[in-house]
């Protein structure tokens, strides 16, 4: 049972460096001047975390392979559309005390996740319309 579990060990680390390593390269070329980054790996996807220039906070999501799957950029409200402030403030009465995360994946347009409160997320386009988006 030893000899069979070490060889099995030792496969699966050496696939999972090989698939950290593909999902680094594509960091870097996407993000080539970001060095402090954390790392974690969680549902199959690689997850990495830092401060931009801005000190905003963002989100990178690559699948196994490198493949980017989304960005998530710490938004400041004041550049949040005028049309999804108004829509926010109105719908729950915030006074613009909302968080804003902008959610960028290829292929598709641009969302907003908008947190108010303990309340769960909405996601919403640059036009105010509701989106659904699951993580």
């Amino acid at each position: 049972m030893k000899k069979l579990l070490l060889p099995l060990l030792i496969l699966s680390s050496t696939v999972l460096f090989a698939q950290s390593t593909q999902v680094q390269l594509s960091f870097q070329r996407d993000y080539p001047d970001v060095r402090d980054v954390r790392w974690d790996q969680n549902n199959d996807q690689w997850h990495a975390n830092y401060r931009d220039a801005q000190n905003r906070n963002m989100d990178i999501y690559y699948d196994n392979f490198g493949n980017r799957r989304a960005t998530h950029t710490e938004w400041n409200r004041r550049d949040v559309p005028q049309n999804v402030d108004n829509r926010i403030n109105r719908r729950y009465h915030t006074n613009g005390d909302y968080r804003v995360e902008r959610i960028e994946r290829p292929s598709y347009r641009p969302l907003f996740q908008i947190r108010v409160g303990t309340r769960s997320p909405v996601y919403m386009d640059e036009r105010a319309r509701r989106r659904r988006y699951h993580d």
